[in-house]
């Protein structure tokens, strides 16, 4: 597996991933109804014009095997009002369901925090929805930990409103 900086051409693998995985994370946890509305055509258009022109210090790794994208992830600042300058944040890490749980998305996440550990983050935050404990679980295993704060989002075409809590992971790395 490689992973790399995305490009304008992943745009069409991210629409179908970003599709998949919402489809399969969030079957049970969001309306059946919103999950069904979701258009892989849309999701890639919109993921061409954000490629296009990524905000600076935004960055967007995909891991691809044998040149098939599995998966992506989306890392910059954090957006938080409340965060210190040196606290990056973990924005999306998604993976198309037929590659859970065959390691992509551990290596994809460890590449994804060697990176705001190498750009000077000494920190990261991520949101999770609060009722998503496949997501939950994966970042505590990992060693996020759990702040407690929650804010309350949008998803999909801004009709169905959920709730999030903050993770917080210090980004310390040993060489090996």
């Amino acid at each position: 597996m490689n992973i790399r900086p995305a490009r304008v051409p992943d745009a069409h693998a991210l629409g179908e991933i970003h599709v998949a995985s919402w489809r399969a994370a969030y079957a049970g946890l969001v309306p059946a109804e919103s999950l069904d509305r979701l258009s892989v055509t849309d999701r890639r258009g919109a993921w061409r014009e954000r490629l296009r022109a990524l905000p600076d210090g935004v960055t967007v790794l995909v891991a691809e095997s044998r040149g098939h994208v599995l998966g992506f992830a989306v890392i910059g600042a954090s957006r938080d009002r409340d965060a210190e300058r040196d606290t990056g944040e973990l924005q999306a890490l998604y993976l198309h369901p037929r590659h859970w749980r065959r390691g992509s998305g551990t290596r994809l996440h460890e590449h994804a925090l060697r990176v705001l550990h190498h750009e000077g983050y000494a920190s990261s935050t991520l949101w999770v929805l609060t009722t998503n404990n496949r997501a939950r679980g994966f970042y505590e295993h990992r060693g996020w930990e759990c702040l407690g704060s929650t804010r309350t989002e949008t998803l999909g075409d801004g009709d169905v409103r959920v709730e999030e809590v903050r993770y917080r992971y210090v980004l310390t790395f040993h060489r090996r």
